[in-house]
């Protein structure tokens, strides 16, 4: 009975989560700018010549691996609608990977707390699900990568437990060529690992615990080393371009090659800790304080022997230590800028945290479910509030698609450019849906276009003296009128400008 009610709980919140995020998708409320359009761009390029790197890293000339770019390519090749695209590298994964690899930690979890674990971080993390960016995918990778390293102690024989290691090594891996920065921590953070565990559980001779780690930490290496296959390639044929930029980076301790601030040293500890007050939907104040309770409360019900950690769950424990530990310490150390989206993919070590307190600490279970049942009845009622809301009101695709429709609607067949004004100079959105949905190469730098009697010029909300500089920069007064005004409900304005 027990086992029927949690199947038909999961059930139950699996399509409930799956409408909050299949809607916004379908209807098109989704995001669409820079960084998905230019690698929505790339995987279309791809299907007529297969590329090697994928999009720019954070550190100018490193680009990221092809993967990425390749997966893109499989819902590009059956539709270029970026809502497939959506629904395939996020949606599904998600809402049907993620669940796979949560039940993979049932030796660790009861059933339920896995699927509380799962709830929470779907309502917290809805952008995952339906945002095309890279490193969104990458806490799969890592929580697959946590999951195999673990169980790679408990195999039967050490060359068993050596192939989950290098299975761990590919998924890390991937998770480099999507996500470089928090995968160079948790890489970091599994070798630190391998070193504690092997320095405090292993009861064999010294001379046998440096075997291990040492056989573990070349096991981890060749599978990492095996993703990167398409860089070497992309790298003997570029006179090793990339690779002496990353020596420089490395050479001169860890960075110095982008000249930007980003986060302080407490700037850093304030992110790594913003990820449990997501989680949890609770002020940063009140999410801390529940944290430090939830720490001492479990220390205490270990010094009190209420509790007791099994071997596993110490190796559990320790790893989630070294991945703190690895993190804080790669971020506060290294000279390149750390960002607020390098932390994509710490919110695994959060919620396998919060598993370990809801499996030791009584009552805190029931008092989860009350406020992961909350959620969902807020999440519901924001939900049925959209609905009410015109897409054509946000900055989403849909509203983008009907801005390029109306311009080439308007246009027809005669020769015309097109000018949106974007902080970034760079417009990939609409490079990408004016080839897309009119038929019009657009190059998504401006310096490329050609000058063309009919100009349309996009303006989003703004200083008016900003886009005022914008229309007679690119369309000088001298030169040019307004022949016509088009006024979106996001509160974007379209010029039509004619040389008079």
């Amino acid at each position: 009975m027990k086992n029927k009610l949690f199947w038909a709980i999961g059930l139950f919140s699996w399509l409930i989560l799956a409408v909050f995020s299949l809607h916004p998708i379908i209807a098109g409320a989704i995001p669409f700018w820079y960084d998905p359009a230019r690698d929505m761009l790339s995987a279309w390029d791809n299907l007529h010549k297969l590329t090697l790197i994928g999009s720019t890293s954070g550190i100018p000339g490193i680009f990221y691996g092809p993967y990425w770019i390749w997966f893109l390519s499989i819902p590009v090749f059956f539709s270029k609608d970026p809502r497939l695209a959506t629904l395939i590298v996020s949606l599904i994964p998600y809402m049907i990977f993620f669940p796979i690899i949560m039940s993979l930690f049932k030796n660790y979890f009861e059933n339920d707390v896995l699927l509380a674990l799962w709830i929470l971080f779907i309502l917290t993390f809805q952008s995952y699900v339906i945002f095309i960016w890279n490193p969104n995918n990458s806490p799969l990778l890592f929580s697959l990568a946590f999951y195999l390293i673990l169980s790679s102690l408990n195999q039967k024989t050490f060359i068993g437990g050596l192939k989950r290691v290098f299975l761990a090594g590919i998924a890390v891996g991937l998770a480099l060529n999507i996500n470089l920065s928090f995968g160079s921590a948790f890489a970091l953070g599994s070798v630190l690992f391998f070193l504690l565990n092997a320095a405090l559980f292993l009861k064999v001779t010294l001379l046998t615990k440096i075997k291990s780690f040492f056989l573990q930490l070349i096991s981890f290496s060749t599978g990492i080393i095996l993703t990167f296959l398409p860089f070497f390639v992309f790298e003997a044929r570029h006179n090793l371009g990339q690779t002496k930029i990353a020596l420089k980076a490395l050479l001169h301790g860890g960075g110095g090659v982008v000249t930007i601030h980003g986060l302080s040293k407490w700037g850093i500890i304030e992110s790594f800790f913003a990820r449990w007050t997501e989680l949890l939907h609770l002020s940063t104040g009140i999410s801390l304080i529940i944290l430090v309770i939830l720490a001492i409360s479990l220390l205490l019900l270990l010094l009190t022997k209420k509790i007791s950690f099994s071997k596993s769950e110490r190796t559990f424990s320790l790893f989630l230590f070294s991945l703190a530990l690895s993190c804080l310490g790669l971020y506060s150390s290294v000279r390149n800028p750390v960002w607020d989206y390098h932390f994509i993919g710490i919110e695994v070590f959060w919620m396998l945290l919060l598993g370990i307190f809801l499996s030791k600490i009584p009552y805190l279970k029931f008092a989860v479910y009350i406020w992961i049942l909350f959620l969902i009845v807020m999440g519901a009622i924001g939900f049925l509030g959209s609905l009410k809301t015109s897409v054509l009101a946000t900055d989403s695709l849909t509203t983008k698609e009907y801005m390029v429709k109306t311009i080439s609607n308007d246009a027809k067949e005669r020769g015309y450019a097109v000018y949106a004004y974007s902080p970034s100079i760079y417009t990939y959105e609409y490079s990408y849906l004016f080839r897309w949905l009119a038929g019009k190469d657009m190059p998504y730098d401006p310096a490329l276009i050609k000058p063309q009697k009919d100009v349309y010029l996009i303006l989003p909300q703004g200083k008016k003296a900003v886009l005022d500089d914008f229309i007679n920069y690119r369309t000088p007064v001298k030169l040019y009128k307004t022949v016509k005004t088009w006024t979106i409900p996001n509160g974007t304005v379209i010029l039509k400008r004619t040389v008079s």
